[in-house]
């Protein structure tokens, strides 16, 4: 029973990912980031359907914050490569 109490007192090590390129460090949101306004999320939010259909087209990156795929990595806040 001891061992199980000093089993549950560690903390569980934080998930790694075996590929380097899918580990993104902390973002925080709320703060302005360069080209923000031609990134998916921000196109979306404005309703800019056929730029963001464009930019989608052919994904070959996905955004580490929320999940939307796109052409470039200059079209998403976190991208890292699919």
């Amino acid at each position: 029973m001891a061992t199980a109490k000093k089993a549950a007192k560690k903390k569980a090590p934080a998930a790694k990912s075996a590929d380097k390129k899918l580990v993104v460090g902390e973002h925080k949101l709320f703060e302005s980031h360069a080209g923000h306004a031609n990134h998916l999320c921000e196109l979306v939010s404005k309703r800019q359907m056929a730029k963001v259909a464009r930019a989608a087209k052919d994904a070959k990156y996905i955004c580490h914050i929320c999940g939307r795929a796109a052409s470039k990595a200059s079209s998403l806040c976190e991208p890292v490569e699919i």
